[in-house]
């Protein structure tokens, strides 16, 4: 029956990503049939199709198999996604009240951000998203105030994905110059801004999120008509309110703010 065929092959592509371990995180085709004792010919098709799909790496030069970080970002963005997006809504009600304005929440998968929640005060026709709507990490601001708080290692091999692009890679500048320096300023300024770089006629700021570990893991972001809200008065109306709820929720969720200044100092 197909439904029978359906949830077998499921089944089998599963026990293949299950085969890699932290203890052979690495292995050749034959370790991984001899890990999951399916046939050969079938392991070796959900390998390419896993490959394909970006779930597992393949070296050439080695023959060696491997999970993709894209994996990992499964488990990370169902269970991070719903625990910030519970702990972050009353706050996010709160601040879209106060300023007036739509307010969203993504979280990072991959080089993507996904929304999570969303507050709607304004319809804004040509950036209409949604819960699940997926941006380029690079072309938004919840994306780029992300990627300023992430462990560097983590950092840059996102950037590196994103330069695989290759309108990002002019954008970005010779090896991601450009991009390391805006990031930078994100950092310096504990935000980012967006003043209509990605989407004409409108302009928005963004605060990160931290989980109890010091992680960032999400963004807040409050997005505005430019020719409603001017920039300084984007920033002077709504940036404190959107800094402050991002502290609240990193608060909400164990984030000690103090402990981690103590640490960088």
């Amino acid at each position: 029956m197909p439904s029978t065929s359906l949830i077998s092959s499921i089944q089998r592509g599963l026990q293949v990503l299950e085969a890699f371990t932290p203890a052979s995180p690495r292995m050749r085709l034959q370790e991984v049939v001899n890990r999951t004792g399916l046939p050969k010919v079938t392991v070796l098709r959900f390998l390419r199709t896993l490959a394909a799909l970006k779930y597992i790496t393949y070296e050439g030069d080695t023959k060696l198999y491997a999970l993709s970080p894209r994996v990992m970002s499964l488990g990370y963005t169902a269970l991070s996604g719903m625990d910030v997006r519970k702990v972050a809504l009353p706050f996010l009600e709160q601040l879209s009240e106060m300023v007036g304005q739509n307010v969203n929440l993504g979280i990072l998968d991959g080089t993507e951000i996904v929304y999570v929640e969303r507050i709607k005060k304004k319809q804004i026709l040509n950036i209409d998203l949604h819960v699940g709507s997926r941006l380029n990490a690079y072309n938004s601001s919840i994306g780029q105030v992300i990627l300023a708080f992430l462990d560097e290692v983590e950092r840059d091999s996102i950037v590196k994905e994103l330069l695989r692009d290759p309108e990002i890679a002019i954008l970005a500048g010779p090896r991601g110059k450009v991009l390391d320096q805006k990031l930078e300023e994100v950092r310096m300024k504990g935000y980012a801004l967006d003043d209509e770089a990605y989407v004409a006629g409108v302009r928005a700021i963004a605060a990160p999120v931290f989980n109890h570990g010091g992680v960032v893991d999400a963004g807040i972001n409050i997005p505005v008509f430019s020719h409603m809200v001017s920039l300084g008065d984007l920033l002077e109306k709504c940036l404190q309110p959107l800094l402050e709820t991002a502290d609240r929720v990193s608060a909400a969720r164990g984030f000690l703010k103090s402990e981690m200044m103590e640490r960088s100092l």
